[in-house]
């Protein structure tokens, strides 16, 4: 093969990999495909007098997130979890508003993406 051949391949072959590159960054970050992750419904309860889907995000059971945000609703999470009500905008996790998270583990201030995490919408 030529050089000139070689160099034109090469420079199509970086092009080819900056535009997926590219293109993985953009799909990553978008919402859409944020929300399409794979999340465990874990049914219902009453939270603050009304009906609150618990959803698992990971690193728990159902019934510890449920028994956590019973006990969360009558004033304190149990150790180590930590809960806190959502603010406005909110968050849709399959469609319904996440009205509060909890979480305790790695993973920063958000407690949402803490190694342990569950929410609640409605």
């Amino acid at each position: 093969m030529p050089r000139d051949d070689f160099a034109t391949t090469l420079s199509q072959v970086r092009y080819l990999a900056k535009i997926v590159a590219v293109g993985a960054a953009a799909i990553s970050l978008s919402p859409a495909a944020a929300d399409a992750r794979h999340y465990h419904e874990c049914g219902t309860i009453r939270f603050s007098g009304r009906t609150t889907h618990i959803v698992v995000l990971r690193g728990t059971t159902c019934q510890t997130a449920k028994r956590v945000a019973r006990r969360y609703d009558r004033g304190r999470a149990p150790r180590p979890w930590k809960c806190f009500l959502a603010h406005a905008p909110f968050r849709k996790i399959n469609g319904r508003d996440v009205g509060f998270s909890c979480g305790y583990g790695t993973g920063g201030s958000n407690v949402a993406s803490r190694s342990h995490a569950f929410v609640g919408t409605f």
